[in-house]
């Protein structure tokens, strides 16, 4: 049998890794807009690294907010909503994107191109 205190001292870490993983997806977000035009190894492996950390963050936040084992501390709640904010923000700035690009409008060209 797990003692209910064991779980809720895990709540903590889970929820600094989600909001590090949230905070990180905005930035590797930044960065990959900024780096659109280059293609190549770097531009794949800052998008692919975006991808990852945004699914992280929304994968490990959404557990903590909505579990009734885990009994998360206040501050675990903020770190949590940090990082499913941070993947919120990071999924609907590309999908922002997508449709500028499909009005015609070029995200990646104010950067001046490679």
């Amino acid at each position: 049998m797990v003692d209910a205190s064991v779980e809720a001292q895990v709540a903590p870490k889970r929820s600094a890794v989600a909001a590090i993983l949230g905070v990180l997806s905005v930035a590797l977000l930044g960065a990959s807009f900024v780096w659109a035009h280059h293609w190549g190894l770097q531009a794949d492996t800052l998008v692919i690294a975006w991808a990852v950390a945004t699914v992280g963050a929304l994968a490990v936040s959404i557990p903590v907010l909505w579990s009734y084992d885990l009994w998360p501390t206040r501050l675990a709640i903020r770190l949590a909503k940090t990082g499913l904010v941070g993947g919120i923000v990071s999924i609907a700035a590309l999908v922002l994107a997508g449709l500028a690009y499909a009005v015609g409008i070029n995200p990646a060209g104010a950067c001046g191109g490679g």
